[in-house]
């Protein structure tokens, strides 16, 4: 009797464990369903890119996706739980290049080294690193309007311009930058071959 006590009291404090990193991270238990979340349209437009990339994809875990035609006050870095079609919704800023009257709308878009701008189209994760900017994502671009991602040195990072107490988010040199509490959860899910989907308005600097 007192040692199934013993087992009841270690499942409850577990079940309390659970309850509690769940709520620290945002984890599925704050998840809604993607549809609603990403929009019904913009999933379907990033899963038909995802199956047609599904040969370079090694973890099918996650879906990320991202809206760069929201302002940058608007969550719009989409994190789907392809497991239960779950999403949440996370702050990213855009390059410094694509947006140069910084009025948090990215209105152009380049695959071009130097210009600091974002990058469109279909990519998938690599390895993480530690840079300057702590815990980082290398990214492979994987069509023309992108694949200079490596050479560019387009990753995923964490960074201090982007919080919610901003009322337009600071810019990166290209980088798609989240929240660094965010960085810290999301990179290490989406890590090692999973599938980024990136739209934007259609005007393109090259």
């Amino acid at each position: 009797m007192i040692a199934r006590m013993h087992a009841m009291s270690a499942r409850r404090k577990l079940l309390a464990l659970a309850i509690i990193v769940s709520g620290l991270f945002g984890l599925s238990a704050h998840a809604d369903p993607a549809a609603e979340i990403v929009g019904p349209e913009l999933l379907r437009e990033a899963l038909v890119a995802r199956t047609e990339a599904a040969g370079a994809i090694s973890n099918t875990n996650y879906l990320s996706i991202i809206d760069y035609r929201a302002p940058s006050r608007v969550p719009r870095f989409y994190l789907v739980d392809m497991r239960d079609m779950s999403a949440t919704a996370h702050l990213v800023a855009h390059g410094k290049g694509s947006d140069l009257d910084h009025d948090g709308m990215a209105d152009q878009f380049s695959n071009i080294e130097g210009s600091k701008m974002t990058s469109l189209g279909a990519f998938t994760t690599g390895a993480t690193y530690y840079g300057a900017h702590g815990l980082s994502l290398k990214l492979n671009g994987l069509g023309p309007d992108n694949d200079q991602a490596r050479q560019r040195r387009i990753v995923i990072h964490g960074a201090d311009y982007v919080s919610p107490s901003r009322q337009i988010l600071g810019r990166s040199w290209g980088c798609p930058a989240l929240e660094n509490g965010a960085a810290q959860m999301i990179i290490p899910l989406i890590k090692g071959g999973s599938f980024l989907y990136v739209v934007g308005v259609s005007s393109d600097a090259g």
